[in-house]
């Protein structure tokens, strides 16, 4: 039996084009060329394209899989029962996720908000969790959710939209007090760690189904934010005179909602283990400077006691660790040097 490659390509469900590329990489070359023209494809060919097939189901590159089947020592049977126990996790996975769906169906008839927690729960099985959390982090969380009280979240996030709607300041004493104690119950959930903190503020600002279910947009996660910066201007008395005071006032109102994100970014270069001296990192960093003298009123006497107040007052680092903390500071050391 000798298959050209357009016949292959129909029984197979892959495009001529795969087939090209496969044939151009050497991962499948075609035993026969008919007149240095057709490809011809004999049945070792079609064995091999289907070990290549059920490798490419295990998500594996096709280095891997050129790496695999070039290892005499990996047999048929093996690929096989690797393609059973992937199959059998998804079906674990896809029945897992339908009891959950079926829980936050049950939230959403009902006209209620399902608590953050179970939509958590859910993303976990619908996006790769790597994205946010590592491995051990989730662990943690998991066991962390169980810990901690029941706080009923719905109840502050419409608290929240009611002050929104009606366009009360987020400078407003209740609306400091909702956001302290949403800030809080992540507090709670994260165990204290600063860096989950900045990876729950960073997928539910990314996760537009997240925000769906929680009632928890883009607007309410920036009021929160303006308010909560709102809330730590006392830290700056000892630092700042009242006139600067109203500067630090004004610009949480304005630009507090910016930090988040590039805390994130900062974050994630810091995990990654970028040098402090990477272009990018360096970016991050002359962006914060400049954030920073934008809170200040473009006043750099004021710029240097905000900066005194970050380094010596921790409450006023919320989703930056100790870690994090001195990788910005070594990034700003390279950067003015």
């Amino acid at each position: 039996m000798k298959l050209k490659i357009g016949e292959l390509a129909k029984r197979t469900g892959l495009t001529v084009r795969a087939l090209h590329h496969y044939d151009k990489i050497g991962l499948l070359c075609p035993a026969v060329r008919a007149d240095n023209t057709y490809r011809l494809y004999d049945e070792e060919d079609v064995l091999r394209l289907y070990r290549i097939q059920a490798l490419r189901r295990l998500q594996l590159s096709l280095e891997e899989i050129r790496s695999i089947l070039d290892d005499d020592s990996v047999s048929m049977g093996d690929i096989v029962k690797q393609q059973i126990s992937l199959m059998e996790k998804q079906a674990r996975e896809a029945l897992a996720l339908r009891d959950h769906l079926l829980n936050l169906s049950a939230h959403l008839d009902g006209a209620q908000l399902p608590v953050v927690d179970d939509w958590l729960t859910a993303l976990e099985m619908t996006v790769h969790s790597e994205k946010y959390f590592t491995t051990a982090e989730l662990a943690a969380l998991r066991r962390q959710r169980t810990a901690s009280d029941t706080t009923d979240k719905s109840a502050l996030i419409h608290a929240l939209h009611g002050l929104m709607e009606k366009q009360v300041s987020p400078q407003d004493a209740l609306a400091q007090s909702l956001s302290q104690r949403w800030l809080q119950c992540m507090q709670d959930e994260s165990g204290g760690d600063a860096a989950i903190l900045i990876k729950f503020y960073q997928m539910q600002s990314e996760e537009k189904a997240l925000q769906l279910f929680s009632g928890l947009d883009q607007a309410t996660l920036d009021y929160m934010v303006r308010a909560l910066a709102c809330a730590s201007l006392p830290l700056y008395e000892a630092y700042c005179q009242p006139e600067e005071l109203d500067i630090l006032r004004q610009h949480s109102v304005t630009d507090a909602a910016a930090w988040p994100a590039l805390i994130a970014a900062l974050h994630s270069e810091c995990v990654a283990g970028s040098r402090v001296s990477h272009p990018k990192v360096q970016e991050l960093a002359k962006a914060w400077q400049a954030l920073s003298l934008k809170k200040a009123g473009n006043n750099p006497a004021l710029q240097k006691k905000i900066q005194q107040a970050f380094a010596e007052q921790p409450e006023l680092r919320m989703g930056i660790d100790n870690r994090l903390f001195a990788y910005l500071q070594s990034a700003l050391k390279t950067m003015a040097g």
